[in-house]
């Protein structure tokens, strides 16, 4: 696997399982493009397809200019699609 599709889609469960697992509550903001380029050793350009994955999947809504904020909900969304309790 190419290392930045591995890093993006690391960074991407990452923030979800903060989400599934209450770290990131609804309304949170989530870590910004350049955090994630920090924490994970990614470009701006990866850093923002996880952002964009994560808007897709319907977990989080991006403010421009302020962040991205998880969606009520969102946990939820995690547990069913893992099967899990909701």
């Amino acid at each position: 696997m190419h290392p930045s599709r591995s890093k993006w889609r690391a960074a991407y469960r990452l923030i979800c399982e903060r989400i599934r697992s209450g770290e990131l509550q609804p309304g949170d903001r989530v870590p910004t493009t350049h955090e994630l380029m920090v924490e994970f050793g990614m470009s701006n350009t990866v850093a923002q397809k996880v952002h964009r994955a994560l808007r897709e999947a319907g977990l989080v809504e991006t403010e421009r200019g302020t962040g991205s904020y998880v969606l009520p909900g969102a946990a939820e969304k995690l547990n069913a699609a893992e099967g899990g309790p909701a």
